[in-house]
């Protein structure tokens, strides 16, 4: 089962993930447009897909990228959205930013901690963080493919460095396609490819698309069903 979980798309790109391979789509919305119009959206394309799938199963999720513009936004932002999302996921790039993001059990996904930066924004504090509060931290390969040519090694270089931090700390590493259109779009195949020219095995990148994704969803549905803390209702 594999899945994409930064996805910016509605139902003809669904279409075209469902048709590539995939078993379900976080369809992500920006903070300022995540609202009860798009919830009711999503919901009605979850229907659509159910009537149509005919026994099959394709998972549509809810997302929200938060960009927060310090620490203490960042907090006021998750507690905003943390019940109302499927999968939170934090933009990154700022070191601040980042180290709180990796300290946050409440996150699901860091999102490009090496965005506008040399390095990986990722660093031996911050990885044993993510690794305790199971924040992953996501391989974009928009961001590969959409830059310069000259520029690449760069990204690869930032990405090898994650994999040299996540082999070492066990941290998560979730690969995404940030799809807005069905260009962006790359069959888990060629996702599973693609991923091993930056150092990835077979075995990992199947994992980053595959086991990652799962467990937040896993965590997500023990999150919503704790009563207090330590407590947690038990489904009869």
């Amino acid at each position: 089962m594999f899945f994409d979980f930064h996805f910016h798309g509605g139902r003809k790109l669904i279409m075209e993930a469902e048709r590539l391979g995939y078993s379900g789509v976080a369809v992500v919305k920006y903070m300022d447009d995540y609202n009860e119009d798009f919830l009711n959206h999503l919901q009605d394309l979850k229907e659509e897909f159910n009537e149509k799938s005919q026994g099959r199963s394709f998972m549509i999720y809810s997302g929200v990228e938060i960009t927060p513009k310090n620490p203490e936004d960042l907090k006021r932002k998750v507690q905003k959205f943390r019940k109302k999302a499927d999968v939170v996921i934090v933009q990154g790039g700022d070191l601040k930013i980042n180290r709180a993001a990796c300290e946050d059990p409440r996150i699901d996904v860091l999102s490009q901690p090496y965005k506008k930066r040399r390095d990986s924004g990722m660093n031996h504090v911050l990885a044993k963080k993510a690794a305790e509060n199971s924040v992953a931290v996501e391989i974009n390969l928009k961001y590969l493919l959409r830059t310069n040519p000259r520029n690449r090694y760069r990204v690869l270089n930032q990405f090898q460095q994650i994999l040299k931090l996540q082999r070492k700390f066990n941290f998560p590493i979730m690969t995404t396609s940030a799809a807005a259109s069905i260009y962006d779009l790359r069959t888990p195949q060629d996702v599973t490819a693609l991923s091993r020219c930056f150092g990835l095995t077979k075995e990992e990148a199947v994992e980053t698309i595959s086991k990652t994704p799962q467990e937040i969803i896993k965590r997500g549905e023990l999150r919503s069903s704790v009563v207090v803390e330590g407590v947690r209702t038990i489904s009869t």
